[in-house]
């Protein structure tokens, strides 16, 4: 029975067995030291069973997260929903304790092919409350690494935590490696170009029109500049900062990056890929796990459930990929249409798949447990 599909019927599908929970508790085990006893293993166990219900029922929300799984069949949802609300408020859950050794674990793995690609942006999330991400590019898709939440709507963060934001990934980022940060025009502040230049860092980041330059010693609004050339690069346009004026194919205006890059072609190159985590947000949000539907309202819980939310991310990711890759496209065809298998994400196909119940769920959820570097080849 191993990699073929099976139609659903009334024995417990993969999301309901014992063998999901554990594959995904052994897998937090093994990026999270010290988590195989104490009470951080109680706290660990709870994450796992949290994680399989989101990556089940494609939904962050309290009620869903706390269905009954195999793990906790004897228990009454109401125990349930109040141990999910308890384990979002605890004080020992947070980002450093639950989040970060992995986040290490896989920035090393991908730092090996000698290149970081880091994006930040930020979103509305949750009730009245708004998101900083920074996250890592990784076969094509932005992966979540770090964030903070504020209260109120989406608008821009103080430039003050952006460099907070990088600086807490820099802390962990395998030293001796290419790392290039990718930001919208919120992020063209001078404080933030300062730290990356300081610290070696790469940035390519948007900015406005109207921003002054400087054109070989005439100071000008960047919008100003009359090319027919699709990138043009000024070199010493700011302080710390080139400047490139970039009209790409198809687009009605041109866009205005700053970068310390000595290529406008390869400051080109790079933006392109910013827009990756409009993906990751979406599959956060609306194609996703619903992060935006949550009534929370209290920021240190939204960003304690986003750790959920980002594990349930990442493994769905991870899922989409494994399918794609290890799966035979005619078995494939059970659930998605040959002609747009080559166009369908992993998200996309690792939901269709779970909603389907098809084995190779079992059998990734089975290689997670026992190897995860496969991902960064």
């Amino acid at each position: 029975m191993e990699g073929k599909f099976v139609v659903p019927n009334q024995n417990p599908p993969f999301h309901m067995r014992r063998s999901a929970h554990k594959d995904i508790l052994d897998f937090l085990h093994r990026v999270i030291p010290g988590s195989s006893s104490g009470q951080l293993s109680r706290r660990v166990c709870l994450m796992a069973s949290l994680i399989q219900a989101c990556v089940r029922n494609g939904h962050c929300r309290l009620e869903s997260l706390s269905e009954a799984t195999e793990a906790y069949r004897a228990r009454k949802k109401s125990s349930l929903l109040q141990q999910a609300k308890r384990w979002l408020g605890n004080k020992w859950t947070d980002w450093q304790t639950f989040y970060l050794p992995f986040a290490q674990y896989f920035l090393l793995g991908l730092a090996d092919k000698g290149e970081l690609v880091l994006v930040m942006d930020g979103s509305q999330t949750g009730s009245a409350n708004t998101t900083l991400m920074l996250s890592v590019m990784c076969r094509g898709f932005a992966i979540p690494v770090a964030w903070v939440v504020k209260k109120g709507e989406k608008g821009h963060f103080p430039e003050e935590m952006h460099t907070d934001l990088v600086k807490m990934v820099a802390h962990f980022c395998p030293p001796g490696f290419r790392i290039v940060l990718l930001g919208d025009g919120e992020f063209d502040g001078q404080g933030l170009r300062q730290w990356c230049v300081e610290n070696g860092w790469l940035f390519v980041v948007r900015t406005s029109s109207d921003r002054l330059i400087d054109f070989d010693g005439e100071v000008a609004r960047f919008d100003s500049l009359r090319t027919t050339r699709s990138i043009c690069f000024i070199g010493g346009a700011l302080p710390l900062a080139n400047a490139v004026y970039w009209r790409g194919k198809g687009h009605s205006k041109p866009l205005f990056l700053l970068t310390n890059l000595e290529l406008g072609h390869e400051a080109c190159h790079y933006y392109k890929r910013r827009f990756k985590i409009e993906t990751l947000f979406k599959h956060l949000k609306s194609a996703g796990f619903y992060l935006h539907k949550t009534r929370l309202k209290c920021p240190k819980k939204l960003a304690n459930l986003i750790i959920v939310a980002a594990f349930s991310f990442v493994l769905s990711f991870c899922m989409g990929v494994f399918i794609k890759e290890k799966e035979p496209v005619e078995r494939l065809e059970v659930i998605v249409r040959k002609d747009r298998l080559p166009k369908i994400g992993p998200i996309a196909i690792a939901q269709l798949a779970i909603r389907n119940d098809c084995d190779c769920v079992i059998n990734f959820f089975s290689e997670l447990s026992k190897n995860f570097d496969w991902v960064f080849t």
